[in-house]
């Protein structure tokens, strides 16, 4: 059976500024005392710094080609979510997310 080479579905580009803002969120994750996130911050890490591909393009603007499996993209969305503590939230969105389901259920029941 031939090699086959498989990309990972969810491409993200980013500026030289936000890889190292990922990169860094990342490492300061590292040394969390929550064992999952710490493991899951080196894991990915790591991942980004071998994997990760630097894009020149026409204007000269240089952007970083990152790839993730979905599991790897619901990792990060995990991190980047894990500890923003100091937003203010003004609205209740879970409530909003139940009267959505709830019309939604109904439109489902009437048709």
């Amino acid at each position: 059976m031939p090699y086959q080479k498989r990309i990972p579905p969810v491409k993200v580009e980013l500026s030289i500024e936000k890889f190292n803002l990922l990169v860094e969120m990342l490492t300061r994750y590292t040394q969390m005392s929550d064992e999952r996130v710490a493991q899951l911050a080196t894991k990915m890490k790591d991942k980004l710094l071998r994997y990760s591909i630097p894009r020149t393009e026409e204007e000269q603007d240089t952007k970083v080609d990152i790839r993730f499996y979905p599991n790897e993209a619901s990792e990060i969305i995990y991190m980047l979510i894990y500890n923003v503590d100091d937003l203010d939230i003004s609205t209740n969105y879970f409530e909003v997310l139940q009267k959505v389901r709830e019309a939604k259920k109904q439109e489902m029941n009437n048709e």
